[in-house]
């Protein structure tokens, strides 16, 4: 309604303009006949009076200027029927070229307007003066045809121009009311439902493809929160209900309980799930950002050292920091310590006796082959079993496992390699599981803060 409105206003307000463009053009056109008429009617006799005669002048007609000769005194020599007992018309005399002027009125006819021009010529070798006056009627009379036909046209064409603005404007958004409609019909438990896509690629039909695509990403983002929902009730679920039966079967059985080992039983369940809901947590935070302290310059192989130093202190494996090389990236220093932490556990918890750990910059001038910008490469190997080649794109999903590793006290919960993916991802870089002669190969590759670059 709003744009039908306004397509009629703006036809309006063009049909306002160009009938005051035509009714001035129409007047200037009809105003120049006249005037032409009378100037070749006062042409034409001055042309007779070079025979030395003083013609009869005729009475005016409606298509026809009546005429005036008057000497050089301002006697009138001769004058249309009309014109006779009158003065000369103009008061001025023409001299070497015509004179023209608008008369208001003449007591000839209904007392319309006039225009007169005034020629020189001469009658028997005495200047005279020829004046023609035509009348100016016709040029009111055609105005108000224009005028009258202006008025009965403009309503039909604002009437047509509402009627083709309703229809074309309903017709190009049609398309948005149904879009608005499937929308309206989509809740949390419909994201499957897309919206029509009209054909064509104006701006409607991208609308619509972007609102799909929005609508397929929040899809998939409603499935993976359910999926890390249920992952995650079964995996607290676990915990807890071993540690209610334990702790009811020795209440019902107190004699019979050895509590030195009911109290180790407890004490792990206790840390296991003390350790899922950790890791829950640090996921939450990597994946929306909330609690995270500010990007600032972070000394990877510091946050190496510090870790590989408690792992070291547990003495379970060896640790070869050999290819540890000084690199500083741009990032949040807990989430990258998270990523430290976790891919070192991996390897602590999966090797046979030792753990590769290297770091080093890729990109051009590094001597590590070429890359758009440089950056760091952090790798962490074992000598334990390995990642087959179809999981190692699973092993980065939450609370996945492989078969050999699904025994619950083997310490892994699933989402350790999960937080380093979410968390590089996040930093803008990638985390993939390289081929290796022996055991499994982590790759994870940061950008790093350009050379002289404040920290």
């Amino acid at each position: 309604m709003r744009l039908t409105l306004l397509a009629v206003l703006v036809v309006g307000a063009g049909l306002v303009l160009a009938s005051v463009v035509v009714l001035a053009l129409a007047r200037n056109d009809l105003t120049g006949n006249a005037r032409s008429a009378a100037t070749e009617r006062a042409q034409d006799t001055a042309s007779q009076l070079a025979s030395g005669v003083l013609p009869v002048l005729p009475g005016t007609s409606e298509d026809r200027p009546v005429l005036q000769i008057v000497d050089q005194h301002g006697t009138v020599l001769a004058a249309s029927p009309e014109l006779r007992g009158r003065g000369p018309l103009l008061p001025q005399r023409p001299t070497d070229h015509a004179v023209g002027s608008r008369l208001r009125r003449l007591p000839i006819g209904d007392g319309a307007p006039y225009w007169a021009v005034g020629v020189p010529a001469h009658l028997a070798g005495r200047p005279v003066a020829v004046y023609a006056a035509a009348s100016l009627e016709p040029v009111g009379e055609g105005v108000d045809a224009a005028l009258s036909a202006l008025l009965v046209a403009s309503p039909v064409i604002l009437v047509v121009a509402g009627g083709t603005a309703w229809l074309l404007v309903g017709r190009a958004l049609r398309p948005v009311e149904a879009m608005r409609r499937q929308v309206a019909e989509i809740t949390s438990s419909e994201l499957d439902l897309r919206v029509p896509e009209p054909p064509g690629t104006d701006e409607i039909g991208r609308l619509a493809r972007t609102m799909n695509a929005m609508l397929e990403r929040l899809q998939q983002a409603g499935e993976r929160q359910r999926q890390f929902v249920s992952d995650a009730s079964h995996e607290l679920r676990s915990p807890l209900a071993v540690l209610r039966t334990r702790t009811e079967v020795g209440l019902a059985h107190p004699a019979a309980t050895e509590w030195p080992v009911f109290a180790r039983d407890v004490h792990r369940e206790v840390g296991r799930l003390d350790q899922l809901v950790e890791e829950l947590l640090e996921l939450s935070r990597s994946g929306n950002g909330n609690g995270a302290a500010p990007a600032s310059s972070v000394d990877l192989d510091e946050l190496l050292l510090t870790e590989v130093e408690a792992i070291r202190a547990r003495g379970q494996v060896d640790v070869d920091l050999s290819g540890l090389s000084p690199v500083r990236v741009q990032g949040h220093p807990q989430q990258l310590r998270a990523v430290v932490r976790n891919l070192l556990d991996n390897a602590e918890r999966h090797a046979h006796a030792r753990i590769v750990v290297r770091l080093f910059l890729v990109g051009e001038g590094s001597g590590r082959g070429y890359e758009p910008d440089p950056a760091a490469e952090l790798v962490v190997a074992d000598d334990g079993p390995g990642v087959h080649p179809t999981h190692r794109e699973q092993v980065f999903d939450r609370f996945f496992r492989v078969q050999s590793a699904r025994d619950r006290n083997s310490g892994g919960v699933g989402l350790g390699l999960a937080i380093v993916h979410d968390v590089v991802t996040s930093h803008g870089g990638r985390v993939w599981v390289a081929d290796s002669p022996t055991g499994a190969e982590f790759h994870v590759r940061l950008p790093v803060i350009p050379p002289g670059a404040s920290p």
